[in-house]
């Protein structure tokens, strides 16, 4: 008898949406950091889940680079920077690893695209 395996939902790699701000396990991102999840703005995507996702890294106490006001609506309470660069693999963008929030505003995504892509 075959035996078939079904993934689950959480763990099926999805190609995220650019501009759109996700909540990221820190795990899948820069190594020490602090914090258990990262809000993240997704920058550029692959064309399948076999590629890289790049997104720039935001924080509140690193006080350098494109500033951003909080925002209620994308789970971001206090002053951020997005301050870091970051690569993905996109067959760890699962649901059990990020939670998407929402479109980052036009102007804060042009700068931050300008700076780090």
């Amino acid at each position: 008898m075959t035996r078939i395996v079904i993934p689950l939902y959480e763990e099926t790699p999805f190609i995220p949406d650019i501009q759109v701000v996700y909540w990221v396990d820190t795990t899948l991102l820069l190594p020490d950091d602090p914090e258990e999840q990262r809000p993240v703005v997704v920058m550029a995507v692959p064309e399948t889940t076999a590629g890289t996702v790049r997104v720039a890294t935001r924080s509140s106490t690193e006080r350098w680079g494109i500033s951003h006001p909080p925002s209620e609506n994308l789970g971001l309470s206090k002053e951020g920077w997005f301050s870091r660069r970051a690569n993905v693999l996109c067959e760890l963008w699962t649901l059990g690893n990020v939670t998407s929030t929402g479109l980052l505003d036009d102007d804060t995504f042009v700068a931050v695209c300008a700076r780090f892509l």
